[in-house]
């Protein structure tokens, strides 16, 4: 699949070109400084006040003027996917699906647009990885009848009260696995621009991605494979990575349904349901940002504990 036009938040047509990235600190001073005279960078337009990179912008007179729903936003998806279903026989019927994938993108969407790029000036900083890439995803589901009861292989005889406690029961299940989400990689942004995001260097050779035995104090990135830009300039680091991903997720869900029928037009059904029964913790992704002190780390858990409910209803 081809994505063409996506709303994203990657056009900034107020900010300054960065080209003029090679004033360095002079950017940050006041248009009526004497540097700025003796670079030969005057107001704009009488009466301005700012520093130069405001003067310096496409439109002085304003700040920022966004467009999060501007279409130019690209993407490819590519898949192979796979489904195995079995239609009730026996009292079972599974339906088993697979997914691997890959996801690239200049810019994803958010509600209400997008994230911004390094430059609106260059947008071949901006294609890497998509951060909605998950390359595998594997999905379960089943349902099977107890042969237990009237009308099935065992216990078919005997009384009516046995037949009713014994017969009618479901099991269900849901399991749900797929790969992390590729992490965002960023930095504080230090350029006098009015631009998006700054990510950091990379350094190569160094391995991005650590596996920390204890998953709330390790670190899951490597710090001596990133590191802030010094200067005025944009960092080398793509967008994502595959390597570098957030915890995969694993969940499982199981239930019982019981369906008695105690007279020609009332029925009773009972349901439990148990979500993540086996009470997995999936952490959220690792801090992104190379300027923080906690980068790399993990602050939070992105799924639910086990959660169960109960229901008994009567159809007449």
């Amino acid at each position: 699949m081809k994505g063409t036009r996506l709303g994203t938040g990657l056009i900034n047509i107020n900010e300054v070109d960065p080209r003029y990235l090679s004033l360095g600190s002079l950017l940050t001073q006041n248009i009526t400084s004497p540097a700025a005279a003796a670079a030969g960078i005057f107001a704009p337009y009488p009466g301005f006040t700012g520093s130069v990179a405001q003067a310096l912008r496409p439109y002085p007179q304003y700040l920022n003027v966004a467009n999060n729903s501007n279409p130019n936003g690209n993407s490819t998806y590519h898949s192979l996917q796979t489904k195995l279903e079995r239609r009730f026989a026996k009292g079972l019927t599974l339906l088993a699906a697979y997914t691997w994938s890959k996801t690239m993108s200049d810019g994803d969407i958010a509600a209400g647009g997008g994230p911004s790029g390094q430059t609106y000036y260059n947008r071949r900083l901006e294609k890497a990885l998509s951060t909605n890439d998950v390359p595998h995803v594997a999905a379960i589901s089943y349902t099977y009848e107890l042969p237990f009861g009237p009308g099935k292989p065992f216990i078919s005889g005997g009384s009516k009260v046995l037949g009713r406690i014994v017969g009618g029961w479901q099991l269900t299940g849901i399991q749900q696995y797929q790969s992390g989400r590729p992490i965002a990689l960023t930095a504080n942004n230090t350029l006098p621009l009015f631009n998006g995001v700054l990510r950091p260097d990379v350094n190569a050779g160094v391995p991005k991605a650590l596996a920390p035995s204890d998953p709330l104090a390790g670190l899951w990135i490597n710090p001596a494979a990133f590191s802030a830009p010094t200067g005025f300039r944009f960092g080398t680091s793509a967008r994502a990575y595959g390597d570098l991903r957030a915890p995969a997720y694993l969940n499982e869900s199981f239930g019982a349904i019981k369906r008695t029928r105690l007279r020609e037009n009332v029925n009773l059904t009972f349901r439990a349901e148990f979500f993540n029964a086996f009470n997995r913790t999936v952490f959220a992704a690792p801090v992104g940002n190379v300027s923080a002190s906690n980068f790399g780390r993990v602050t939070a858990q992105s799924n639910t504990p086990r959660q169960g409910q109960l229901a008994l209803r009567i159809d007449f």
